[in-house]
């Protein structure tokens, strides 16, 4: 488990850490000279049962809020520390706002220096700490009164982080969540080099990973492990740990920055998050108001924007976007915490929502954000299914989580459609089948209207029955129904298998006096334009019926300008079999096949590319050999 303090200056937190833990977390020489706090300091502790504890001790000064705030993120207990002489102070309502924006749950109110006041006073502040906690999420918080000079009440209190401890599980470390370390402080050590210390805030890192500092995106390695001063070879999420790089230099990495996994950097500077403003504010959060963001260990300017008009009051909440002035990493259900411009007051709080927003807000955008708030991802992703009939990708989806694409695929519905686009693209079942019903009946009427037709540009079936579909994902949808609806494309074209764009009374006419004169070509298989001079069909009407009959099946081309018959195709396949059969190694040349079928020599090539397109025949060089067809 992982304790942070939290409190007003001067009210005791690192004496108390000092007799818990044995350590002195006020390492800087300007600490000891003034007494006072002014970086996150660490220490640890190893319980009567075994359990080791992590202390992160933070500075209680308001100039030094900015340095608390890096150290409380993602800590798993608080000790909200008030000392008995002073009672409640500025920080101490600061410090509690914040644990609870950022969603730590369980804590404990130390009362210290309780050897400097009599019973009177202690009683009075006890009952003020009732007064401050009630109505928040501290409200049934443990108190406990202490004194480190004493050692008056550590026993108990020793007794209560023991309880919290046993039943504290850390960060969820479910299998595909990408490793995420954020790093609080970076130094140099001799013959080691640069080290990070922080904390692991999902998944698992290890000696040898290779891990990229984000979002500067400069890959690393992890030579060494340390938690709580000991070697290590995994530290897994909930965990404080040292983080020694190899050939990395300090310069490289600084406070604020992420330690994450290849797949999960994804540098961004906008946000979509659920903030809350603290009720003690006196105005409204308006749309672009400048903000400090306090997200991990990183203090960013930023500005809030909403729908123009829109604001958020003291006591509520809202979805809104932070624009940040410079990309940081982030990931669906990071805390953050918001100060004024100046950075001297802390006006709310809230998580992120969505870390990849569009450029721009749909009408739809606030149920979105709203179906991402869920914190149950197999609910999300079925509401988001219901409310995105545009589809949506999975790769965004797993960017958001943090997660591996294939625990994406784990959460698809069974009756879903997953599209394979470049992209994942998820479409509902119920969806994909009204979309196939109406592909189908646009088509029979395309077909009645423009019989001559081969098909419906794909372009313009998307524009007029799903234009919120984008073109690659309505490509791949038809692609899809084709076989399950009768569909056929061809080129830019989609088009009922059925229909026979050649079966009218003019191109009839046509097929029936030019048939005949391509069977009997046999292998001397004519060209459109010696087709059209023997059959005296104008040559651009019969390259056109020529090209519209190849759709149906009934011709195959060989070139833009040359056709055969289905069957002179078989017997030309059968002569390329013959002449491989004749050749020891089963190798042929064309000029071997050019003898065979007694035609030219580049009518032969014409006829082995088109072999060699549909599979029948394997070139080698300037030698083809008979592909062998295994049926799978």
């Amino acid at each position: 488990m992982i304790v942070a303090t939290a409190g007003h200056i001067d009210h005791g937190k690192t004496t108390l850490v000092r007799t818990l833990t044995g350590i002195d977390t006020d390492r800087l020489p300007e600490e000891k000279a003034r007494g006072i706090s002014i970086d996150v300091g660490f220490a640890h502790c190893t319980l009567a049962n075994g359990q080791t504890i992590g202390f992160v001790d933070v500075p209680g000064h308001e100039r030094f809020v900015r340095n608390m705030l890096s150290g409380v993120y993602a800590v798993g207990h608080v000790l909200l520390v008030i000392a008995a002489d002073d009672g409640i102070m500025p920080q101490t309502r600061e410090h509690l706002h914040i644990v609870n924006l950022l969603g730590v749950a369980q804590g404990t109110v130390v009362i210290t220096k309780k050897d400097r006041v009599d019973a009177a006073r202690l009683a009075q502040v006890e009952l003020d700490v009732v007064d401050l906690l009630r109505g928040t999420a501290w409200n049934s918080a443990s108190v406990i009164a202490v004194s480190a000079l004493t050692g008056e009440g550590m026993d108990a209190l020793r007794k209560r982080l023991a309880a919290a401890a046993a039943t504290e599980h850390g960060a969820a470390e479910d299998m595909g969540v990408l490793a995420r370390f954020v790093v609080d402080r970076v130094f140099t050590a001799a013959g080691s080099g640069t080290i990070v210390t922080g904390t692991v805030i999902a998944g698992s890192i290890g000696v040898g990973d290779m891990l990229v500092i984000t979002p500067a995106g400069i890959q690393v390695r992890v030579r060494k492990l340390q938690r709580h001063g000991s070697a290590t070879e995994r530290a897994h999420a909930g965990e404080r740990c040292a983080i020694n790089l190899a050939n990395v230099e300090q310069a490289t990495v600084s406070r604020g920055d992420w330690l994450v996994a290849a797949e999960a950097h994804h540098p961004t500077d906008r946000l979509d998050v659920h903030l809350k403003v603290l009720i003690s504010e006196v105005g409204l959060l308006k749309h672009w108001t400048p903000v400090h963001v306090h997200i991990g260990a990183a203090d960013i300017p930023a500005r809030l924007t909403m729908r123009r008009g829109a604001s958020v009051a003291p006591g509520e909440g809202a979805f809104a976007q932070l624009r940040l002035q410079r990309s940081i990493n982030a990931a669906h259900g990071d805390r953050l915490i918001l100060r004024d411009q100046s950075s001297t007051r802390t006006v709310g709080g809230g998580v992120v929502i969505d870390p990849f927003p569009p450029e721009r807000r749909s009408a739809q955008r606030l149920a979105v954000l709203a179906a991402l708030d869920a914190y149950d991802l197999r609910a999300s992703l079925q509401a988001l299914i219901v409310l995105l009939p545009q589809g949506i990708e999975l790769e965004w989806l797993a960017r958001v989580f943090n997660l591996q694409f294939d625990k994406i695929l784990d959460l698809v519905p069974t009756d879903a459609v997953v599209l394979k686009t470049g992209l994942h693209t998820i479409l509902s079942g119920e969806q994909v089948l009204q979309l196939q019903r109406t592909v189908v009946e646009r088509l029979d009427r395309f077909h009645a209207e423009y019989k001559n037709a081969t098909g419906m540009e794909l372009v313009q079936l998307n524009a007029e029955i799903a234009r919120e579909l984008p073109m690659k994902v309505f490509v791949a949808l038809v692609k899809l129904c084709a076989g399950r609806a009768g569909l056929q494309l061809h080129g830019s074209q989609v088009s009922i298998a059925s229909h026979d764009s050649t079966d009218n009374p003019r191109d009839l006419v046509v097929w029936q006096r030019i048939r005949p004169m391509l069977h009997d070509a046999k292998a001397s298989i004519p060209s459109v334009r010696e087709l059209s001079v023997l059959s005296r069909v104008p040559l651009q009407q019969l390259r056109d019926l020529m090209h519209r009959k190849s759709g149906t099946g009934k011709l195959v081309k060989l070139t833009l300008e040359r056709f055969a018959l289905p069957e002179t195709m078989e017997m030309l396949r059968q002569k390329a079999e013959q002449t491989a059969a004749s050749c020891s190694d089963q190798l042929f040349s064309a000029a071997q096949y050019r003898d065979v079928i007694g035609t030219g020599r580049g009518l032969a090539i014409e006829i082995l590319e088109c072999l060699d397109k549909k599979g029948e025949t394997l070139r080698r060089g300037d030698l083809r050999a008979i592909r062998i067809n295994t049926g799978e």
